[in-house]
């Protein structure tokens, strides 16, 4: 468990048990929230993240071999 996690956990034990059930409660609902409209929105895609990741060969446009089209090697 996190330091943070823990801090929260501490806090809400010190609060009169009718608090502690209402925070937590709203809490859930807020994270469920967040979690459905961040579910919904599409991911903006970012030009240029792959660039380099892919080299073409030299000879790409040249014609393959008939080698490739006959399978034998």
């Amino acid at each position: 468990m996190t330091q943070l996690v823990q801090s929260l956990l501490e806090r809400l034990a010190q609060l009169p048990e009718p608090l502690q059930d209402r925070l937590t409660k709203r809490f859930l609902q807020e994270v469920e929230e967040a979690v459905a409209q961040t579910a919904q929105q599409p991911r903006q895609r970012i030009a240029g993240l792959g660039k380099g990741t892919i080299v073409i060969a030299d000879d790409f446009d040249e014609p393959l071999p008939d080698v490739f089209w006959l399978g034998k090697a």
